[in-house]
């Protein structure tokens, strides 16, 4: 019974990232360029390290979508006073006019989703779902202790 009920959650996250994915091609942008837009548009300014660390992407393709916003003229890069070798991310302003336009209809459709389920089931699903992380990356933590 238990095996199920993972194998139907493992289904759902694969099946929730390939709808997004379906939004990305409607945009027709990779799906690291929007995470890096939609992350500096809420947060403002983010190392690439920060980048890395909340996303699913690896190293190489937010350094390449970095550099790419960077030259569209979206992006721009401050050294941080305590480490110049570290830089922080910030959107220019045309490159947060961009952002808000691209991600307007996202934002609106993730909106409307999330009035849909009601903000009971989402503080539901909010918190079942950083539970459930939590306690596989303690689990997994644990199990690279034991190697």
């Amino acid at each position: 019974m238990l095996n199920q009920e993972i194998e139907k959650l493992n289904t759902l996250i694969i099946r929730a990232s390939k709808a997004y994915e379906k939004w990305y091609e409607k945009v027709n942008l990779p799906g690291y360029l929007i995470f890096i837009l939609h992350e500096l548009l809420l947060k403002k300014k983010l190392s690439q390290r920060e980048l890395v660390a909340l996303s699913s992407y690896p190293k190489q393709s937010i350094n390449k979508g970095i550099h790419l916003l960077k030259e569209q003229g979206y992006l721009y890069l401050v050294p941080l006073k305590k480490d110049s070798r570290v830089k922080s991310c910030r959107l220019t302003e045309e490159g947060e006019k961009y952002a808000e336009k691209l991600l307007e209809p996202l934002l609106d459709l993730e909106s409307k989703t999330a009035q849909i389920m009601g903000v009971k089931k989402m503080e539901q699903l909010t918190s079942l779902m950083e539970e459930w992380r939590n306690i596989f990356l303690k689990l997994l933590k644990d199990e690279s202790k034991e190697d």
